[in-house]
């Protein structure tokens, strides 16, 4: 079943929301002076992203639940399908100035995927995927996996501790640590990195890129501590996975 409808109130809202999100980053520089302000400035340019969120999708939807990085869990008439939002994936990178976040959107109907849609507002990429239908960068270009086979060539991207990723490193794996989950997730969908691997992930860091990765051709190990974290989220081609698991269970 297709869902253009949802995706595009997921755009629509995400886009008025990254355009706040830049307006605040521009600001930063200016509260670099006070430790306080500096925080609190960030803690209200996050909930006020994701205030806009729910305002925009509950205005289309109003009947969706929602369950959300800053608010927790919104419940409305239909308890099935579920909003997952997180306003500002990388608050960290933000907070110092670093252009590398994302706004993330998923969609969940009796605890399946359906839809989720990552947008970076700096550089204005915007990431979708429907169940059955892909995964898309500005609804044009269609994306796919990596097609790499050898870990020992593979660029992957890292949220583990240091002392996993120091293991790895020694295997000889070429690391990134970027500081958001779910724009590493999209671009391994996009076959820019090979494979992302992250330790206690929260549902709506990974919701929608976990459908982006298997919609673009990949797989996905995930080991769910909970309904809404995995101590352990591997995505990447499928031969890729097979090793990056192997050398998961080697490093624990």
């Amino acid at each position: 079943m297709g869902r253009e409808t949802e995706l595009r109130l997921m755009k629509t809202a995400a886009e008025k929301a990254a355009y706040a999100l830049i307006r605040d980053f521009g600001e930063l520089e200016k509260l670099q002076v006070s430790r306080k302000g500096f925080k609190n400035f960030v803690t209200a340019a996050d909930t006020r992203a994701e205030e806009r969120l729910i305002k925009e999708l509950m205005k289309a939807r109003p009947s969706f639940s929602f369950l959300c990085e800053e608010s927790g869990k919104i419940t409305r008439d239909d308890p099935n399908s579920v909003w997952i939002i997180d306003p500002i994936d990388g608050t960290t990178n933000f907070m110092r100035g670093i252009p590398y976040f994302a706004i993330n959107i998923g969609l969940i109907e009796n605890g399946v995927t359906v839809a989720g849609l990552t947008l970076d507002p700096m550089r204005g990429d915007c990431f979708s995927t429907s169940l059955g239908d892909g995964a898309f960068l500005k609804n044009r270009c269609r994306l796919r996996v990596s097609g790499r086979l050898s870990i020992s060539e593979a660029v992957i991207a890292t949220h583990t501790d240091p002392s996993t990723e120091f293991k790895i490193m020694q295997s000889g794996v070429i690391t990134r640590r970027t500081g958001s989950v779910a724009l590493d997730l999209a671009y391994v969908a996009a076959g820019k990195y090979d494979a992302a691997i992250a330790h206690n992930v929260k549902l709506w860091d990974f919701a929608g890129g976990i459908l982006m990765v298997k919609e673009s051709g990949g797989f996905v190990h995930c080991t769910k501590k909970d309904d809404a974290m995995c101590d352990v989220v591997a995505a990447s081609s499928e031969k890729l996975l097979e090793n990056l698991v192997l050398l998961l269970k080697d490093q624990s």
